[in-house]
């Protein structure tokens, strides 16, 4: 599965002739202004100053071009094929662990996981939506591991896993925070070394990128430069542009510009308006009960996660049959139907997961990646809404799918047996 799906991969992108757009396009170029000695994208008021969180994937892509030639978003695009095989290999490792070694668990696994057509789209997304999930499920299945068995070879993986997610994509810290969480009970319960070394593990991989990012730019970065605040974006997520709420309507550039890059001016701004956006909730409840049950469906129940729309950006002719599902029409409407049903199929079953062992007493680190799921619900509730940001969040659904189906399949079986034995 894992060499299939990563063959997969390679085709989409050979196929699909996608090319960056939008901030896509902008890391590209800020890469190679960068690895041409350009410096002065680090000015105040440039992109990357704006939106620092961008720098990691910057990175990484300054490294790639350096590698394959300027500009080359290809090889990026090979490079985040290539790291399918992970996600699946670290997915099917988690449901090991997780379902303690049933192979019925691990066979829906492999086959829902093969069957997502949005991990297959994602490939040639120029950011780091798919690498830094396949590292955040590489961290969790390293970080289970350590809760039962502590290593240095574990603990080092563990460590440079969970910093490259969170520098692809900073994200990617709601799943860290999930296993901070873990962590936190677990030691309040009793304390165990294993815990505490996984739990420092990560924090230290972390730290430690982080701080090596910071370095590597040290002399070029101007210290008085203010990023974006982030209450911006939360306030935004309270607007409706154009019947849409909470979606992106460039509140947060607007207002910076207009507070002239003022932290503070723009902050005061913002909390105003979210003082606004919450009086008319409370003036009309029937306008927040629209207002955040569209915003939730339409990030929630959209099934192809935006894997089209967010890589419609075409050069090239494409092989007719990805022209075909881009179109819509009957491929496309097909795969979107069947994605649906997928989607809707999951969260049942992992709906009868949790029924089914509510009163179970489990171990918290059980529940882990649904920990980091309900982090990103709450995440998708209080800030800008995109449904691009809830992707990770289904790849980090499908080992708790597989286990809900070994679940629902091993109850039919026992009840045809009591059937068969009346």
């Amino acid at each position: 599965v894992c060499a299939l799906s990563a063959l997969a991969g390679f085709l989409w992108v050979f196929a699909s002739k996608t090319v960056p757009g939008a901030d896509q396009l902008i890391v590209c170029r800020y890469a190679d202004a960068f690895n041409s000695g350009e410096i002065t994208m680090l000015d105040r008021k440039e992109y990357v100053v704006l939106y620092p969180y961008q720098l990691g994937v910057i990175t990484v892509l300054r490294g790639v071009f350096s590698i394959f030639g300027p500009g080359n978003y290809q090889a990026f695009q090979y490079l985040t094929a290539a790291l399918v095989p992970l996600l699946v290999f670290s997915g099917c490792q988690i449901v090991r662990i997780l379902s303690c070694e049933n192979r019925r668990a691990e066979l829906y696994y492999l086959l829902f996981i093969f069957f997502c057509f949005p991990m297959y789209a994602y490939t040639a997304f120029v950011y780091g939506d798919l690498s830094s999930t396949a590292f955040a499920l590489l961290a969790a299945w390293l970080f289970l591991a350590c809760l039962e068995k502590v290593t240095v070879a574990r603990i080092l993986a563990l460590a440079l896993a969970a910093g490259i997610a969170v520098q692809l994509r900073k994200n990617t810290l709601i799943v860290l925070i999930a296993f901070g969480i873990v962590v936190l009970v677990r030691l309040l319960g009793r304390f165990q070394r294993q815990v505490l070394a996984a739990g420092l593990g990560v924090l230290a991989g972390v730290v430690l990128l982080q701080g090596a990012l910071r370095w590597i730019y040290r002399d070029v970065w101007d210290p008085e430069a203010r990023a974006i605040p982030a209450i911006l974006y939360v306030a935004m997520g309270l607007h409706e542009p154009n019947g849409h709420p909470g979606w992106h309507d460039n509140y947060e550039y607007i207002i910076f510009a207009e507070s002239g890059d003022n932290v503070e001016a723009a902050t005061e701004t913002a909390l105003e308006d979210i003082r606004k956006s919450l009086g008319r909730f409370r003036e009309d409840p029937a306008y927040m009960w629209y207002f955040y049950k569209t915003k939730v469906n339409s990030q929630w129940q959209a099934p192809m996660y935006q894997s089209i729309i967010m890589n419609n950006n075409i050069v090239g002719e494409q092989s007719s049959i990805v022209e075909m599902i881009y179109e819509e029409e009957l491929l496309g409407g097909l795969i979107k139907l069947y994605m649906k049903a997928f989607q809707m199929f999951m969260y049942g079953c992992i709906l009868l997961w949790l029924l089914a062992h509510w009163r179970d007493k489990m171990s918290i680190e059980k529940y882990v990646l649904l920990i980091a799921v309900f982090g990103m619900f709450l995440f998708s509730i209080v800030w800008e809404a995109k449904t691009r940001y809830v992707f990770p969040g289904l790849l980090l659904m499908l080992p708790y799918f597989a286990l809900g189906l070994q679940e629902l399949t091993g109850g039919l079986g026992k009840l045809l047996g009591k059937v068969r034995e009346k």
